[in-house]
């Protein structure tokens, strides 16, 4: 019988052990990007009207994708995103998805008819975003197609761009001032599909380096621990959290 019992509070014991050592929901909800808690967001389709956007003061709205037909090596522009909003009170960002560096006047001639469109309906357009995955390699070719893109667009708008992680190895002197001279602001995305990327702490504690004013861009419902040491860089101007459209919002 003795035995039994002991048997039974070793069991008993464990299992407690086993709950000490898990996290609570509440704990994990707490390292989860609440987009409640932000005031900078990336709209890439329809959103459900939520608290949080009528409180927004900066908006990245997807306007367009840029591709290369393979067949004919022609550039092809493709309208997407929502249709023209009057928000006067927010910034706003009209965001481009390129796919190719060879573009033709005509892309820059559509993004402008855009911009005065939206311009047209009381907005505050601060410019463009490109939205473009080069490779950390292939990098130098990228800021030189920026470079050609900010001797076209109008002085008055300014240039975004979103970035990799993996840019944060680049110790490319004259890659660095390309961007420096011809970008307004680098937001380096954190995150792949809907889930947060494991690693970003390493990878976030080397973007001082590039001497770049950024922006970090998070996904909703990821997993987020702010670090501390970027709260202290004068080039990180704030955070840019990626709406997801799986579940209704009120």
């Amino acid at each position: 019988m003795l035995q039994r019992i002991h048997s039974i509070i070793i069991i008993l014991l464990c299992g407690l052990s086993l709950i000490a050592c898990q996290p609570s929901q509440s704990a994990s909800a707490k390292n989860m990007v609440d987009a409640n808690q932000y005031a900078s967001f990336w709209i890439w389709g329809n959103i459900s009207t939520a608290a949080y956007l009528k409180q927004a003061k900066e908006l990245y709205i997807l306007q367009g994708e840029i591709r290369l037909d393979q067949s004919t090596q022609s550039s092809i522009f493709t309208p997407q995103g929502v249709s023209i909003l009057k928000i006067p009170h927010q910034k706003v960002w009209l965001v481009y998805r390129n796919h190719h560096l060879n573009w033709q006047k005509s892309e820059l001639e559509k993004i402008l008819t855009r911009i005065k469109q939206w311009e047209n309906a009381g907005n505050q357009i601060q410019g463009i975003q490109i939205d473009f995955d080069a490779k950390t390699k292939n990098l130098k070719q990228y800021a030189l197609f920026l470079q050609t893109l900010r001797k076209q667009l109008p002085k008055q708008y300014q240039i975004s761009i979103t970035g990799l992680l993996d840019w944060t190895n680049v110790q490319d002197a004259q890659v660095l001032d390309l961007l420096r001279q011809n970008i307004d602001e680098l937001v380096i995305q954190t995150y792949q599909g809907t889930s947060t990327i494991p690693n970003y702490q390493s990878y976030l504690k080397r973007i001082s380096a590039m001497h770049l004013p950024y922006k970090v861009g998070l996904v909703q419902n990821g997993q987020w621990i702010n670090p501390a040491f970027i709260q202290q860089d004068p080039q990180f101007k704030g955070y840019v959290v990626f709406l997801l459209r799986s579940k209704p919002r009120i």
